[in-house]
């Protein structure tokens, strides 16, 4: 039984090519292709029952398209139409976050996040965009997993915030006097 198959050659030819004339020559197979001087990247559409014999039609079709050239192959890829549509699909953008998603993720402020941004072990930015920082959430997030359960909730109470050790005992000391009646 055939199926659709997406076949990728990527070589290097021995003259130049007219991509355009490659293309009108591959048309009857969908193509895409690309190509600087020599070098060739074209995909095509075989129906085929295997991969590999995929593959076998997808050089005939390229060799006959850019005759009397010649190619050396680099690479062939030859994936089902139905894979193809699932790789389009999916996005390939990095799930990417500045210190205001960072803050929320961590249930703090931004500037106690920039101030964490300087603690070892804190994973590095991908991009500096003069908006600011953004880092991989999936980095962000194993990092806050990890340093909540070395260090337990990144949540600190007002006072700990505020004045310290200090203004903490300071008001204990204070709530004791009221309880006892000073």
């Amino acid at each position: 039984m055939k199926q659709g198959w997406s076949v990728t050659i990527e070589g290097r030819a021995d003259r130049v090519l007219d991509l355009d004339e490659v293309m009108d020559r591959l048309k009857p197979h969908h193509p895409s292709v690309q190509g600087a001087g020599e070098l060739l990247a074209a995909t095509v559409t075989i129906e085929a029952p295997s991969g590999q014999q995929a593959i076998d039609q997808a050089h005939e079709v390229l060799v006959a398209a850019i005759t009397p050239a010649r190619l050396t192959i680099d690479g062939i890829e030859a994936i089902t139409e139905e894979r193809q549509a699932l790789e389009v699909e999916r996005s390939n953008i990095p799930d990417l976050v500045g210190l205001a998603e960072i803050a929320e993720l961590a249930g703090t402020t931004r500037q106690r996040v920039f101030q964490m941004t300087a603690n070892k072990g804190f994973p590095a930015a991908l991009l500096e965009l003069r908006s600011g920082r953004l880092w991989s959430r999936p980095a962000i997030t194993s990092y806050l997993e990890a340093r909540k359960f070395a260090r337990g909730p990144l949540v600190k109470t007002l006072t700990s915030q505020v004045g310290g050790r200090r203004l903490a005992a300071g008001l204990r000391s204070k709530e004791r006097a009221v309880r006892s009646g000073r």
